[in-house]
């Protein structure tokens, strides 16, 4: 019996869309002296640590629609917090039209890829979204720590809260 993941992966782009607008807006509030202050994280400032979950949300969306070998850095990358939110929303709605159609066969398909390195992968569709979303999670709790870092209380994007909001 084959398993049909499309709902789980329909519903966490959903998820994602979610907690990335919550962050975006969060950071909208942040004087710039803070927004780019290097804290000595993964990706130094709040900014690029955002800027990188979308340019890795970017990445994954050429790999898995026509460029298995695209490469992060080679992606265009917003300058400023204004570029990222006029990106950022076409982004998440190109997302979700290319996983709407996706049948329970094509979730479980493997995509052949490439990394930065050039080592090649084979892995489930299903498998790279919700890598993807964790990634986001995993660097947007970075941007939570570096809001209290800055004085800030951060907002919540965990995923029972997105649950909650959807009843």
């Amino acid at each position: 019996m084959e398993t049909d993941f499309g709902p789980v992966c329909r519903e966490h782009i959903e998820f994602m869309k979610w907690a990335d607008n919550i962050m975006l807006s969060a950071l909208s509030n942040i004087h710039q002296d803070q927004l780019y202050l290097k804290r000595g994280n993964s990706f130094e400032s709040l900014f690029d640590t955002l800027n990188h979950v979308y340019l890795a949300e970017l990445v994954w969306f050429r790999r898995v629609t026509d460029e298995p070998n695209a490469r992060i850095v080679d992606q265009p990358s917003p300058t400023d917090l204004a570029g990222l939110a006029s990106a950022w929303p076409a982004l998440h709605q190109q997302w979700i039209a290319w996983a709407t159609p996706r049948s329970a066969t094509e979730w479980a398909l493997p995509l052949v890829y490439s990394n930065l390195p050039g080592t090649e992968s084979r892995v489930p569709f299903y498998q790279i979204l919700l890598h993807l979303v964790n990634h986001g999670t995993y660097h947007r709790g970075q941007v939570a720590t570096m809001l209290r870092q800055a004085g800030i209380k951060p907002p919540g994007t965990d995923l029972i809260l997105f649950y909650k909001s959807r009843q």
